[in-house]
């Protein structure tokens, strides 16, 4: 409604969609599947996935889009999803939607070691419930409630709107009178109609931009990334912010999803110094936003946190170039003091 005054503390579609795209870049997980149900809201999620992966300097191999409806049943989800040969898969759905489709995917073998499911916050959902078809190892983007509290959104949602009344009290010396209905006859002034909805729409409240977008959502949504660990808890592996994104590397998102897999031999974690001319340290090209082709990521850590880089070598570009696609490595810078 173009009338409504209606803002939430949330991502949209699109800002969970980039984070998702976000995740398998940060990885090297370059070649993907979309998999969506009907519904609402799913042309946008393809929409945005297919508009950044055409328009990104990243090598991006999107091979399927498979669009499920299961009202069909079991024997069309299955043929549908068969067509799946990438490692990492990306789901639009709804939370019952995802319980089925996983399930199908579990009995297709598509959620063994060897295959990564991002999905937004509308499948994870609340996650003090869990559905038993959830595969250990599953990512997703979500609001991040774990550091920012339920009244901590409350009183920064009063906030908003106190420090959006004041500036258009101060500006035309007048603020609509609260309601507590949506029903009864609408005010009659001069004053330009959605005034207030303007002013809350660009707000800063205590040092922190809290700015809402055109279709009511944060401009900066404080977003995380979690998986769900053995334990089958949801846990905090990552969060989004500044328009970027930082990944806990020491956790990997590789977890045994059921009793009877197989153990995974197939990551290698590599540590390895700056010597050129054999390991040549570059920074991540700009444009990118991720390293070229002839280069590997790697992490710097600095502290506690760690700065992305890329190392042209042969030995590492051996590695990248591997036939076995199912074979993953992470690289870790390391620096000595030379005395």
């Amino acid at each position: 409604d173009v009338m409504s005054t209606f803002f939430q503390f949330g991502a949209s579609i699109q800002q969970e969609a980039i984070i998702m795209l976000k995740i398998m870049q940060d990885y090297d997980w370059h070649v993907f599947s979309l998999v969506t149900t009907t519904f609402p809201g799913y042309r946008d999620f393809i929409n945005v996935i297919k508009t950044t992966v055409e328009n990104s300097f990243v090598g991006w191999d999107m091979q399927n889009v498979i669009i499920l409806d299961t009202a069909f049943g079991d024997a069309k989800t299955q043929i549908q999803l068969k067509k799946i040969h990438s490692s990492v898969i990306l789901l639009y759905c709804s939370k019952d939607e995802a319980v089925y489709i996983l399930d199908e995917a579990r009995s297709l073998g598509l959620t063994g070691y060897d295959f990564f499911w991002i999905v937004p916050s509308l499948v994870s959902g609340n996650t003090e419930i869990t559905p038993k078809e959830f595969p250990s190892g599953l990512i997703s983007a979500a609001y991040d409630e774990w550091d920012y509290s339920l009244e901590a959104r409350v009183r920064d949602g009063l906030g908003v709107i106190a420090t959006a009344a004041s500036a258009m009290l101060e500006k035309y010396s007048f603020i609509p009178e609260a309601r507590t209905s949506c029903y009864g006859q609408l005010e009659k002034n001069d004053r330009p109609s959605q005034t207030l909805h303007k002013f809350m729409m660009n707000v800063t409240w205590e040092g922190r931009d809290l700015s809402f977008t055109a279709d009511g959502y944060q401009a900066h949504p404080r977003l995380v990334v979690i998986v769900l660990n053995n334990e089958r808890e949801w846990e905090k592996v990552g969060k989004w912010e500044n328009n970027s994104l930082s990944l806990k590397y020491s956790v990997w998102p590789r977890y045994s999803s059921f009793a009877d897999s197989d153990p995974d031999d197939n990551h290698l974690s590599i540590v390895t110094l700056e010597e050129a001319p054999f390991v040549i340290v570059e920074d991540v090209d700009p444009l990118m936003e991720s390293c070229q082709k002839n280069t590997v990521p790697c992490r710097k850590f600095v502290r506690l946190n760690y700065v992305e880089i890329c190392l042209l070598s042969l030995v590492c570009n051996n590695l990248k170039m591997s036939p076995n696609e199912n074979t993953s490595f992470i690289l870790i810078l390391n620096f000595f003091q030379r005395l």
